[in-house]
């Protein structure tokens, strides 16, 4: 019976917290190309535009950071080819992948509100150090 009780405890316990956090966060949902077209603007200062013949342009694109420092290395401005790399079942997330030379760099999406963001880590992405964009609203 005592097991029973503590059960029922918990499991309220675990309902009353999830609904407290609003549950668990909703997922994205399949990106495509249209959600990604425009211009990006980001909270470290950077740019990117990415055009419908999948090129973009970026300015100060963060390329590498450190932490010690905590300098980041920018690529002045660049331009390149974009892809949507769409993950699966098992396998990494999707995510908006930027080639530029020989160089690939991938963007995570994050959720903003009912639209999507993009953000890169600048460093470790364990550190919590990232640069984030949003796209500025089409008139």
């Amino acid at each position: 019976m005592r097991g029973r009780t503590a059960s029922a405890l918990c499991a309220a316990a675990v309902a009353l917290l999830a609904g407290a956090c609003g549950g668990a966060p909703k997922e994205l949902p399949q990106v495509t190309a249209a959600d990604v077209l425009g211009h990006w603007t980001s909270d470290c200062g950077s740019t990117l535009t990415v055009e419908p013949d999948r090129t973009f342009t970026v300015r100060d694109f963060p390329v590498d950071y450190a932490l010690a420092s905590g300098a980041v290395k920018r690529l002045a401005a660049g331009h390149g080819t974009w892809y949507l790399y769409a993950g699966g079942k098992g396998v990494s997330p999707q995510t908006f992948d930027l080639k530029i030379g020989e160089e690939f760099y991938d963007l995570d999406y994050v959720r903003k509100g009912d639209s999507i963001g993009l953000r890169i880590p600048l460093g470790d992405p364990d550190d919590n150090q990232w640069c984030e964009f949003s796209r500025r609203s089409r008139a």
